[in-house]
Order: structure tokens, then C-alpha cells, then sequence
């Protein structure tokens, strides 16, 4: 999945949970706040990976992701 697919994977995923939730209550930007919280939590779990390479890999990627979430 590209970091754009995952960006908007994340986007739609938490629309669509608080959309239920809370009976259409939330908009787009609260969505993208969502991702991007879920994002930078996965990004301040320094050095989870067995090693730095898959670290930098996954790092990378989510940054990316991060990125595209903001242009949305």
C-alpha cells in the first residue's frame, strides 16, 4: 500500500467508526486529527523493529503517510 492508500485507508477508517459512533457528528479534519495522532504514536515507538534497518524503513513510510494525511 502506498503511503497515499494508507493515509486515506486511515482517514475513511476513523470517519467511518465516529460517523457511526457518534450519528454523524464528525467531520473530515476531526478524522484526519485521528490518523495523524494514530500516526505519531506509531512513530515515537523508537526502535520497536528487530533491527535499525526495518526501523528506518517503517519510520520512513509513516512519515510519508503522515505527509499525505496533512494534504488531504
Amino acid at each position: 500500500m502506498t503511503p497515499k492508500e494508507k493515509a486515506i485507508d486511515l482517514v475513511d477508517r476513523y470517519y467511518s467508526l465516529f460517523s457511526l459512533e457518534l450519528d454523524n457528528t464528525i467531520d473530515i479534519t476531526q478524522a484526519k486529527k485521528c490518523a495523524l495522532i494514530a500516526v505519531d504514536e506509531m512513530l515515537e515507538n523508537d526502535g520497536w523493529s528487530s533491527s535499525q534497518y526495518e526501523w528506518d524503513v517503517f519510520k520512513k513510510y509513516f512519515i510519508k503517510v503522515k505527509q499525505e494525511i496533512e494534504k488531504l
